[in-house]
């Protein structure tokens, strides 16, 4: 676990910046789905008491991020592959829905942020600089929600990415699928442009079905290797 002596930072109670230090760890990879959270470990490792992190590893379980083990104490939740599957098909409704609304809604200046944020992704593809691609990937579906203009969906969407952000860099290993990844963004686009949210919506579902396809492969795969 990385260390964080805090006390206030950036305005934050101390168990608000517990909770979203952890929960970026273990949106990171930083805390290991199953690992074992000791909330007297936690709040040394912060310096705060341990109320604070008590508060914050509740917030975390109503997330499903973490989850309260009978033997073991609190565990970060390690998703099985139905779960995860389950998660990219909601996500399949709620992107299509996103982008069908942004069709109607988006502006010109959003329209623009899009097109620099497809031209970084491929420039970090070129250079093999695969954070930036994830962080490009992260940053393109942002402004379609955005451009949405749903709050409240805005906020299902950021919830269902947060939780399968963790699962969903290993596309990003492979050239094949990134070079995919980047060829279904610019369909994106090209019907955000067009302003027409029947194509708009099926590019969107076919890039997150896709997705969800490429993950159910390598799943067979490791299950596979596993087998041999």
């Amino acid at each position: 676990m990385r260390t964080n002596h805090v006390t206030r930072k950036d305005g934050l109670q101390r168990s608000e910046f517990v909770y979203q230090s952890l929960k970026e760890q273990i949106i990171s990879g930083a805390l290991a789905p199953d690992m074992r959270l000791v909330e007297l470990s936690i709040a040394a490792e912060f310096s705060v008491s341990r109320t604070p992190v008590r508060e914050a590893l509740k917030r975390l379980a109503v997330e499903n991020l973490v989850f309260a083990d009978p033997a073991r104490g609190t565990v970060v939740h390690a998703p099985d592959a139905r779960e995860i599957e389950n998660v990219f098909i909601v996500r399949e409704a709620l992107d299509g829905l996103a982008a069908r609304l942004a069709a109607h809604r988006i502006t010109p200046s959003e329209l623009g942020r899009l097109r620099v944020v497809v031209e970084s992704m491929e420039e970090a593809i070129a250079n093999g600089r695969r954070e930036q691609v994830i962080v490009a990937n992260t940053h393109f579906h942002d402004v379609i929600y955005a451009a949405a203009g749903n709050p409240m969906l805005e906020q299902l969407g950021r919830n269902l990415r947060e939780f399968i952000r963790r699962f969903t860099t290993l596309p990003f290993a492979s050239p094949e699928r990134v070079d995919h990844v980047l060829a279904e963004h610019r369909a994106i686009v090209a019907a955000l442009e067009a302003h027409d949210p029947e194509d708009a919506e099926t590019a969107s579902r076919s890039h997150l079905t896709a997705a969800r396809e490429y993950l159910v492969r390598l799943q067979l795969q490791e299950f596979e290797k596993q087998l041999a």
